[in-house]
């Protein structure tokens, strides 16, 4: 008791000298906010890639380590023909001059770092055709760049190419293998190459003849070559892919990407012949876009909520000064996320949310403790009213707040980034929030009670809110235990389900589907079947050897041909549909239709080859491809592999990646490394890290609070009894979705806790009002009735903000917060109406004479004693000697009322 005691004196000192010294409260409030408020100057926005992986990540290593090597994002323009235009036409000289200077303009740019353009690709399939493989001379030179590929002697002979060796030295392979099929097939397919070659004089082989074009762009069977289909995916589309430099801020690859796409759009109104439609777009733009949001957004939630939260102040708490509360939440708000930003908490697209989360459920405290000070100066008439609102709710709001940290807490263990540094933002937030909430109305109510006291003789438990509360709650006692069956069967339900609810897996589903970003990406994925690329650095001693240009060239066509998912009308799809590197270049230059028996891989091309058209390609597509020698006598030791994707949802990448990963590592050669990444990768390994633990996030929470509510209530049973709601509304969630079959927002992650925090909060301060009705000697059911009555307004009007503050997120317009807030909205509304309806008959049972689970240890046996013959209220005085004057000699409480 002594404990008590001092505990006590502390608060009713801290009621009476905040305001009594309201003046300097307000002083020290305000610097105070002003140094918060420049901490809010450090806030840092962050979408980078390590904000959704862990910097021990062997995936984030390989990111980084691959955009090192050969850039980062990549922007995408995709360049539709007018109907009746061919490629051959459309890639006139006079476009071939606008392609260059599109080329010459974005490589100039710091950020980025190469440019595949249908010119410069044309180029090289001229080069290869026409050129001989350089010297080690003319190799030296081109490395320099003393001399162009174009400057090379053409070859009047098409046998000595670099193309010509490799055609011909596959159908002497092929021979020699004793495959007559094979060669026979490829004698044929020469036989038709050389007949449409020699009918263009030698002198007319440029790309300034619309016929030459044409035999560098159609095989034999008149369809785009296999070489070109990456940058040439159908007869009437032409790409331009820009590689940004890799591992830039999300700031400056923001801006390459705007310079990129107006650079591109402006060259585009010069075309001639124009085109039909030029879009561009890629991964760059969407994350500027959501960092763009982030800017933003975030001010335009919190506005909502703040509007939200005064239509429910001014409809429903009547009160005086019923707008502190917000003047409150405003503070603390302002102090959470200054404190944020001198700690260095990063604001990402999961963060983001914590402003109207914070508004919604700190905004909590401020009317509980507004409410508390207008009942206890209307109803009990005390002589210090504030001094017993600080001391009866002022431990219990303590509770409560280290509840939601608790809950928050449980975020410090997911394994992503950005859904940590969003529960500590969180958990810091809160508890200032409740410091905030504490003082600052107990220093203005207290100086306005001193200079105008309220008077009033409204019965304050005679509220509609009051009423409502008493009869939602006043359900029988004996329910209490089919109640507690009915919660564990609901929320062991709704565990059996988690495991087959899926996570919408698809970003493009996650953000606004009406901006102009998602419309551009709509339609090149309509044009070009993809949208997005999955890159495989191959790295070796050399990796123009012949063992790593086979695993290449194996690899590439077996994933090709093996990868698959399954589309949305139920049809297994392609999932990689090109392969685009050096290597490739040269096997689809030798995959002769019908020498390679289905399902088999074509034959590959030779690495001197191979290492030849890398040295004379244009240096755009070498930065594409591979990385060059370090040195005089050393060997390029990486190389780029790139598919582009059919699907875009990371749940079908996560069993592709899977599944290339695997044969990866069963046929890598000793010696040779192969990595996927890009992100495409990063966005697996992101999914991945949300559903490994999101379950286990939410009953981690759970298991927090219990325990703290069991050591700090000393009963497991009072513990169980807060939490009761906390079940019900988790089991329903998964349940209601199961039961639709919805697909959850990643966010979901962080709305478990959520709803652990914000009703835990309602669960924990109606137990300990109860408790707190109970010493003043009244039964079970009186005490239910009378907390109920007395906290009615309260509890509905803080239940509502708390609800408006998460709803609010509803309003974004990014799918991946929509959904989010409007699904924890709905859960915190069950889980709240759960408090109000079901709790109280359980704490009615509970706390029976026989049993009192409720009570025990925290009433007294006299105070027990006199409540179980069923007697009335009883306010039992508090007779200790307090800090401060008393009404009617200075004090700051209103006058004692008759």
């Amino acid at each position: 008791m002594r404990m008590k005691e001092r505990m006590d004196r502390t608060w009713r000192w801290l009621a009476v000298n905040m305001g009594k010294h309201a003046g300097i409260v307000s002083v020290v409030g305000l610097a105070i906010t002003i140094i918060m408020g420049f901490g809010l100057t450090k806030l840092d926005f962050a979408t980078d890639q390590d904000a959704y992986l862990n910097k021990d990540e062997q995936v984030l290593k390989d990111s980084v380590e691959y955009q090192d090597l050969f850039g980062g994002q990549a922007m995408l323009a995709a360049i539709r023909l007018d109907e009746g235009m061919t490629l051959e036409d459309f890639l006139s000289p006079e476009n071939q001059k606008i392609f260059q200077e599109i080329e010459k303009t974005l490589v100039a740019q710091d950020g980025i770092e190469a440019v595949a353009t249908p010119y410069n690709t044309l180029l090289l399939s001229d080069t290869l055709i026409q050129k001989a493989p350089p010297t080690k001379e003319q190799a030296k030179e081109l490395a320099n760049g003393t001399i162009t590929a174009s400057e090379l002697p053409t070859e009047s002979d098409p046998t000595a190419s670099i193309a010509g060796k490799s055609l011909f030295g596959a159908a002497a392979a092929a021979e020699a293998d004793g495959n007559t099929t094979e060669a026979a097939k490829r004698s044929e397919d020469t036989g038709a190459t050389a007949a449409r070659l020699l009918a263009i004089p030698e002198a007319e082989r440029t790309l300034d003849n619309v016929e030459w074009r044409k035999f560098l762009l159609y095989d034999n069977a008149g369809e785009v070559r296999e070489s070109l289909r990456p940058f040439f995916p159908n007869a009437n589309t032409a790409q331009i892919v820009t590689r940004l430099k890799g591992n830039m801020s999300i700031e400056l690859e923001g801006e390459a990407a705007t310079f990129t796409t107006n650079t591109i759009d402006k060259a585009a109104k010069n075309l001639d012949p124009a085109a039909a439609e030029v879009t561009v777009v890629g991964a760059p733009t969407l994350l500027k876009d959501i960092n763009d949001y982030l800017r933003g957004g975030i001010l335009k939630l919190g506005a909502i909520a703040i509007l939200a939260m005064i239509l429910i102040l001014l409809v429903l708490f009547d009160v005086r000064w019923r707008l502190l509360p917000l003047g409150v939440i405003l503070i603390g708000v302002t102090w959470a996320f200054g404190l944020a930003g001198y700690l260095g908490i990063p604001l990402s697209l999961v963060t983001i949310s914590g402003l109207p989360v914070m508004l919604g459920v700190g905004i909590d405290y401020a009317i509980q403790m507004h409410s508390r000070i207008e009942e206890e100066v209307l109803l009990d008439r005390e002589d210090h009213p504030i001094q017993e609102a600080a001391v009866n709710l002022g431990p219990a709001l303590l509770v409560v707040t280290l509840d939601a940290v608790f809950a928050f807490t449980a975020l410090r263990f997911a394994k992503v980034p950005m859904i940590r540094d969003f529960g500590l933002l969180l958990a810091v937030g809160i508890a200032v929030i409740c410091v905030v909430s504490i003082i600052a109305p107990l220093a203005a109510l207290g100086i306005r009670e001193y200079k105008s006291p309220t008077s009033s003789d409204t019965d304050f438990s005679e509220g509609r809110l009051g009423r409502f509360v008493v009869k939602i709650g006043s359900l029988p006692s004996k329910l209490a235990i089919p109640f507690a069956i009915g919660a564990l069967l609901i929320f062991v339900g709704g565990l059996l389900v988690e495991s087959s609810l899926t996570i919408q897996g698809d970003p493009i589903d996650w953000v606004n589907q009406s901006s102009p970003t998602i419309k551009k990406i709509n339609t090149i994925k309509e044009q070009t079947k993809s949208s997005s690329e999955l890159g495989i650095f191959v790295s070796s001693d050399d990796v123009f050897d012949q063992e790593t240009v086979d695993f290449v060239h194996k690899f590439a066509y077996n994933q090709l041909g093996e990868r698959t998912f399954t589309n949305s009308e139920g049809k297994d799809t392609p999932a990689l549909l090109t392969a685009s590197s050096i290597v490739t270049t040269l096997s689809g230059i030798l995959n002769v239709p019908g020498a390679t028996p289905a399902g088999e891989v074509p034959r590959a091309p030779n690495a001197d080859l191979v290492r030849a058209a890398w040295q004379v390609a244009p240096p755009s597509l070498q930065e594409f491809t591979a990385t060059p020698p370090t040195g005089p006598g050393q060997a390029a030791k990486n190389l780029n592999l790139i598919f582009r994707v059919g699907y875009t949802s990371l749940t079908d990448g996560e069993g592709v990646v899977k599944d290339v990963r695997g044969d990866v590592k069963e046929s890598s050669p000793e010696g040779v490394r192969a990595v996927p990444s890009g992100l495409a990768v990063v966005g697996v390994g992101l999914l991945e890290n949300i559903e490994s633990n999101r379950i286990l996030l939410t009953y981690l929470s759970i298991a927090f609070v219990g325990l703290f509510l069991a050591v700090r209530l000393r009963s497991v049973v009072r513990s169980v009894l807060s939490l009761v709601p906390v079940m019900i509304a988790t089991g329903m969630a998964s349940l209601v979705a199961f039961a639709l079959g919805l697909k959850l927002s990643p966010m979901t992650a962080v709305g478990g806790p959520l709803i652990v925090a914000i009703c835990t909060e309602f669960t924990s301060l109606m137990l300990l009002r109860f408790v707190e009705e109970r010493k003043r000697h009244m039964a079970p059911l009186e005490a239910a009735d009378t907390a109920a009555a007395r906290t009615g307004r309260a509890f509905i009007v803080s239940g509502l903000t708390g609800v408006a503050g998460v709803a609010v997120i509803a309003t974004s317009p990014l799918p991946l917060l929509r959904d989010f807030g409007a699904i924890v909205a709905l859960n915190v509304v069950i889980a709240l109406a759960s408090a109000l309806v079901i709790l109280p008959p359980m704490l009615v049972w509970a706390d029976a004479e026989g049993r009192e689970w409720v009570s025990r240890h925290l009433v007294s046996e006299e105070d027990l004693a006199a409540s179980r013959g069923g007697g009335g209220r009883k306010r039992v005085k508090d007779t200790s000697t307090t800090d401060g004057p008393k009404a009617g000699d200075g004090a700051i409480d209103a006058p004692t009322r008759t």
